[in-house]
């Protein structure tokens, strides 16, 4: 029976871009817009969910790189597009709960998408040279706290995640630390690296090389969880202080029919088993583990869109 049971499956499975090709939906290639430019962490995932899904459903999945604005250039577009299935796209979270309050963007982008599913997350780190005394997050503080200006943290940006997670535990603790912004990750690291900041935020996609090489050392996880390379290094939650996560959302249209959203949802979801993309997540620290989809995804995003709104109006970044 056992066998018999093995063999149905595999039919099934072989048959499944059958199904999709001979289905109502989709009868033409999708088109899937990412707001990053090509070959950053969000276009990579993007294309390897895309190729997965292309096999499934017997047609080709079109990524095309819209950026702009982190993001919102690209999802202002898709909640513009008609709601047929065939235009979709993937952002990064912060686009749709910090941008609107920090960026010229719409402020009501989460109500005019259809949130699909989570297929990815970007987990920070928060991390200082090897040689620095400080061994967590508490000690950094309490030296801020008696030589105030002294600690300069390098972040992506005054509006990312993690500078409003360090900026809110600044106003927390009260002390002043100065936040300076890098256009990019590797710029950050190379200036913890010289010295000439004291630490830095980034993914650990950026990290991981220098921390396994001894250069640099994770004195906490910005994340909700630890990282499994360096458990030891406490998150920023379990010390009191908000975290900076980030996830990969995909999303339509506002007004998708449902059965497009359950074919759409169930094809990513599943890609997200294929080899391919679980090897280059869990490189990157991208990997999603727990499903996040629909209503659920929703109540995720508009509940961080309230808390980074708060964040950000207390330190003084919300647009004029």
């Amino acid at each position: 029976m056992r066998r018999s049971a093995s063999v149905l499956v595999l039919a099934l499975a072989a048959l499944s871009p059958l199904a999709w090709a001979q289905s109502d939906y989709p009868t033409r290639p999708i088109s899937v817009s990412v707001g990053y430019p090509a070959g950053g962490g969000t276009d990579l995932l993007t294309r390897l969910l895309a190729a997965e899904v292309g096999k499934m459903v017997g047609r080709e999945v079109i990524v095309v790189n819209q950026p702009g604005a982190s993001g919102t250039v690209a999802m202002s577009a898709l909640a513009a597009a008609k709601p047929d299935g065939y235009t979709l796209g993937v952002t990064a979270s912060s686009s749709l709960t910090i941008a609107p309050f920090t960026l010229d963007s719409p402020p009501d982008l989460l109500e005019r998408i259809t949130t699909l599913a989570a297929v990815g997350r970007l987990r920070n780190g928060f991390l200082v040279k090897s040689a620095s005394p400080f061994k967590d997050i508490k000690e950094v503080i309490e030296f801020a706290r008696k030589n105030p200006g002294k600690v300069s943290i390098g972040v992506q940006g005054m509006g990312s995640s993690g500078a409003l997670a360090l900026g809110a535990t600044g106003i927390q603790e009260n002390i002043n630390w100065t936040l300076v912004p890098f256009k990019g990750e590797a710029p950050a690291l190379s200036a913890v690296l010289g010295g000439h900041i004291t630490a830095a935020t980034s993914t650990s996609g950026a990290w991981a090389r220098f921390v396994e090489a001894g250069t640099l050392r994770l004195i906490a996880s910005m994340d909700a969880e630890r990282f499994d390379s360096v458990p030891n290094a406490p998150t920023m939650v379990e010390q009191g202080y908000p975290n900076s996560s980030l996830i990969f959302v995909l999303a339509g249209p506002k007004g998708l029919p449902p059965a497009v959203i359950k074919r759409i949802t169930d094809a990513f979801t599943e890609a997200m088993h294929a080899r391919a993309y679980v090897e280059f997540t869990t490189k990157n620290g991208m990997l999603m583990k727990k499903p996040l989809t629909g209503e659920a995804l929703k109540r995720y995003l508009m509940d961080d869109r309230a808390t980074m709104g708060a964040i950000a109006a207390k330190m003084g970044l919300n647009k004029k």
